[in-house]
């Protein structure tokens, strides 16, 4: 008789069916990868797989995350291939003599690891111009995409200046809305800072809108010393946890729409707190929405953290607050004409100003084209830093 051919066991049948049901969810999870871009990364990283031209281009791309998070131009990057270079792809980028070439190198770091990518050499020499340079080969290991050379311009001295450009917040109106409409049907250009949580906040963002002003979230967060110092109603506390620090400042934002920016509102507490701000910041991240650090606290850790999240970060260059207070319009007067100096120095400035009755007694003068002289007002929104572009 013919031998009958073994039958599988039932054991043998299950353990069939879950490998192929393991195949197949490995396919399945091979080619979500192979379509989201952090996936892609993480292919070129740990498998050395991907089109060249295509990682390089997602390498690319993250650097430009990192240098928009920390305000340098796109317009001061010089993009050149290299035949037999460290790199196949070399950025010149230039940075404004003003800037922090450990910032932008940290940024580029961080942003870099988290998607997968590397700073694979690092190095700091100096131009033939004398230009402090920082060098640094990305990429995977074995596989380096760009060489940047992060170049900081120098100043220099007697040169004829940019036409200089100054942006203007008024803040610190209350909810006395009849007092800030005074203020905001006023001929000349400011934006103004207005906090959430007030009795006439909502109505105050729809005065400033009806009146075209720009609006910045005057963000309430907990200073040290609370309540003693108290920001007012709506403070976000270091106590609160995460969800309902992103619920309450996204029923914010949603009060306040639209907004040039969000600025903080005291916080010398809560802007040192790594829990608050990652919070804060995964809701303006949402939002594509800058962060204005009006006067940080020594141990804040905002600039930081916004360059490793992605957030676009800025700060005042001046906030005008016990001038607008005094008797008289002498040291108003006073500052102004050193804000002018300075603008005309920088190139760009931005300044907060408290608004009282003397500032809106003072206020026209001031703005006057030809008290301003080389120095134009323009929108905050000129200004600001560009919020980061959302991932595809």
């Amino acid at each position: 008789m013919p031998k009958r051919k073994p039958t599988p066991t039932p054991r043998a049948v299950l353990g069939l069916i879950a490998a192929s049901a393991v195949a197949l969810f490995l396919i399945g999870e091979l080619v979500v990868l192979t379509r989201s871009e952090s996936g892609q990364l993480s292919l070129a990283r740990h498998l050395g797989l991907g089109d060249p031209s295509r990682i390089t281009q997602l390498v690319g791309k993250q650097i430009h995350r990192a240098l928009d998070a920390t305000g340098v131009s796109r317009d001061s990057i010089r993009q050149s291939v290299v035949a037999r270079g460290a790199a196949p792809v070399q950025w010149r980028i230039g940075l404004e003599p003003g800037a922090s070439l450990l910032q932008v190198n940290h940024a580029v770091a961080r942003t870099l690891e988290a998607r997968g990518a590397s700073v694979l050499t690092g190095s700091e020499s100096w131009t033939h111009d004398g230009a402090p340079m920082v060098h640094l080969v990305v990429g995977f290991p074995g596989r380096p995409t760009h060489e940047l050379l992060l170049v900081k311009a120098q100043a220099v001295v007697g040169a004829e200046p940019d036409a200089a450009r100054l942006a203007l917040v008024l803040y610190g109106f209350g909810d006395q809305i009849a007092a800030a409409d005074s203020f905001f049907s006023m001929p000349v250009p400011f934006a103004v800072a207005l906090p959430p949580g007030l009795r006439g906040s909502a109505e105050m963002f729809r005065v400033a809108h009806r009146r075209k002003r720009e609006v910045v979230l005057h963000l309430p967060l907990e200073p040290i010393n609370y309540p003693q110092i108290n920001p007012g109603p709506g403070t976000l506390l270091v106590t609160m946890k995460p969800a309902r620090i992103s619920g309450e400042l996204r029923r914010y934002l949603d009060q306040a729409e639209p907004i040039t920016a969000v600025a903080n509102h005291m916080g010398s507490l809560a802007t040192q707190d790594m829990t608050v701000m990652k919070a804060v910041y995964h809701e303006l991240r949402r939002h594509h929405m800058p962060f204005l650090h009006v006067t940080p606290a020594a141990g804040a850790v905002c600039k930081s953290l916004a360059a490793d999240m992605g957030v676009a970060y800025d700060e005042p260059d001046a906030v005008v607050d016990g001038e607008s207070r005094a008797p008289t319009v002498h040291l108003l007067d006073r500052r102004w004409k050193a804000l002018l100096q300075q603008a005309n120095e920088r190139g760009r400035l931005i300044v907060l100003l408290r608004a009282t009755p003397l500032t809106r007694q003072w206020l026209p003068r001031a703005l006057d084209s030809r008290r301003l002289g080389t120095v134009s007002m323009v929108p905050l929104s000129a200004l600001v830093r560009t919020p980061v572009a959302p991932e595809d």
